[in-house]
């Protein structure tokens, strides 16, 4: 039988750290699996030199991400249901928008770095908040991911966390994907080997393997996460979702001694990274589900409401709101086609921090 400490490399400071504190094995588990999964994101969508040189970003990764699963709102219209009122998918997303904004703050250009290199801002959650960021982070996908099946499934009245993944897990996950949800958010805990997608040339090279287990492929890294959620899902049918429910209950329970204790260094660092990664994708998965229902104009309508009623009356969010993450996509989305209306009010007044990938010819 697997141990938590399968998912953890103990010739890492993580052995250090758990030879000093076995208590941190909780969290070690969580923090691996994590972060492993957002490497499958990384590895899988960013062009060669980014790979070699280790200096994703999460505008660049999203933009690959729209780009190589040639995402197309009108085919994803297909996998969705026939008859679907707005009103709920307006107030998911208003909710998860509003939780992905306040876990995000203070927002800072560097939020958008998710490489190796920790670079000189802690990041959200930072200064002993980290428990609560967990929250927050897991509200905001719960919200996402509640947008997402009742675009399916209207007729489902989602009432909390194991009503939500039974139909995800059970049904959604597999019923959209290839249209609206892609790799590596389809994976779950039965995902078969034949599953996986085959992967970019370049990430068979050394420089493409897992920097905290050097060696390890992205092909044995998307095993080890499906293990993982097979494991921290004791049997029932688990995804990304679960697992990150299962690290919101630790932290907000049992966790938050060991989570404070994270407030400098790496570790707190990278967690809100990565936390930010997944926040961020299932967000535009999100906005994708209700683009392909309702259409550019509705959405860029719900936008500006959501900008009027939160973004506008904040000073410092208002001040930056090129790095307020519904705008992030929203350029993307113009980026690569997805979107063609006016952009004229997300535009900075300062030097731009946004990065595109080329232009398809």
């Amino acid at each position: 039988m697997p141990t938590k400490r399968d998912f953890i490399p103990l010739d890492s400071i993580d052995g250090l750290l758990l030879d000093e504190d076995e208590s941190f094995e909780d969290y070690l588990f969580f923090h691996n699996v994590l972060d492993k999964f957002c490497w499958l994101i990384k590895l899988h969508y960013a062009d060669r030199e980014t790979v070699r040189r280790k200096r994703y970003r999460l505008d660049t990764l999203f933009q690959w991400y729209l780009r190589t699963n040639r995402v197309s709102p009108v085919a994803a219209r297909k996998s969705l249901a026939a008859i679907v009122s707005p009103d709920q998918l307006e107030h998911n997303l208003t909710k998860g928008w509003h939780n992905e904004l306040v876990r995000s703050d203070p927002l800072h250009a560097e939020y958008l770095q998710v490489g190796t290199n920790i670079g000189n801002w802690a990041g959200p959650g930072s200064g002993g908040l980290a428990a609560w960021n967990v929250v927050q982070s897991y509200y905001a996908i719960f919200e996402f991911l509640s947008a997402i099946v009742n675009a399916y499934n209207p007729d489902l009245r989602i009432d909390g966390h194991k009503k939500l993944a039974r139909e995800f897990n059970n049904h959604v996950q597999g019923k959209i994907s290839g249209s609206l949800l892609f790799y590596p958010f389809t994976i779950s805990s039965v995902t078969s080997d034949r599953a996986f997608p085959e992967h970019p040339a370049h990430t068979k090279f050394h420089y493409a393997t897992y920097p905290r287990a050097v060696g390890t492929s992205i092909d044995q890294l998307e095993k080890l996460v499906r293990d993982a959620f097979a494991f921290a899902g004791e049997g029932r049918r688990t995804s990304i979702l679960d697992f990150l429910y299962e690290l919101r209950l630790w932290a907000n329970y049992t966790g938050v001694g060991r989570l404070l204790k994270l407030r400098d260094g790496g570790y707190q660092a990278f967690l809100m990274k990565n936390l930010g990664t997944v926040v961020f994708f299932a967000g535009g998965i999100a906005e994708l589900a209700y683009i392909s229902l309702f259409g550019q104009a509705r959405y860029a309508a719900l936008v500006h409401k959501f900008a009027r009623e939160y973004i506008d009356r904040s000073e410092r969010f208002a001040r930056q709101k090129y790095l307020i993450p519904i705008y992030v996509r929203l350029r993307a989305y113009k980026h690569v086609g997805i979107f063609t209306g006016s952009l004229r009010f997300v535009f900075p007044d300062t030097e731009d921090p946004i990065q595109f990938i080329q232009r398809d010819t």
